[in-house]
This record gives C-alpha cells, structure tokens and sequence, in this order.
C-alpha cells in the first residue's frame, strides 16, 4: 500500500478558518456589547497602542538577533569545534 500524504489546506479554507476563529467573535462581542465594571476608568486606546509599541520592538530586537547575532555565535561555535 502506497502512504497518502494529506494535502495542505488551499488559501481559501484558510481564510474562512481564520475568519471563523476572529472575525466572528469579534463580531459577536460588539453586537452583545457586555458591560465590563472593571475596564471603567482606563484608556483602553492608550493600552492598545502601548501594546502595539512594544511588540513593534519586541519584533525588531528578534529580527536584529536573527540577522546580526546569531550568525556570528553559529560561525564562532563552528570554529570552535
């Protein structure tokens, strides 16, 4: 018997998936609107984008360790060896 290896899901299934796993609670979310007491009195716009801030730096210090760093350990653990 010859293994059958599954194929990947095409772009489309992927797009309806994610559509399913984010859009739809989000969606759900704004048309129920549920009060919640203890998100009362903060800026919930200055959380957000101080969120996004240190994920954009979070990303560019992985990137520049990928790019810089981790070349230069990888060749001098060769050498080493």
């Amino acid at each position: 018997m010859q293994e059958t290896k599954p194929k990947p899901p095409c772009a489309v299934c992927k797009l309806v998936r994610m559509y399913l796993l984010v859009a739809v609670p989000i969606i759900l979310i704004m048309w129920i609107r549920p009060e919640v007491s203890r998100l009362k009195g903060y800026d919930l716009t200055n959380i957000f984008s101080t969120l996004i801030g240190v994920m954009l730096v979070c990303t560019i210090l992985w990137k520049a360790y990928h790019e810089f760093w981790k070349p230069k350990i990888d060749a001098a653990r060769k050498n080493k060896n």
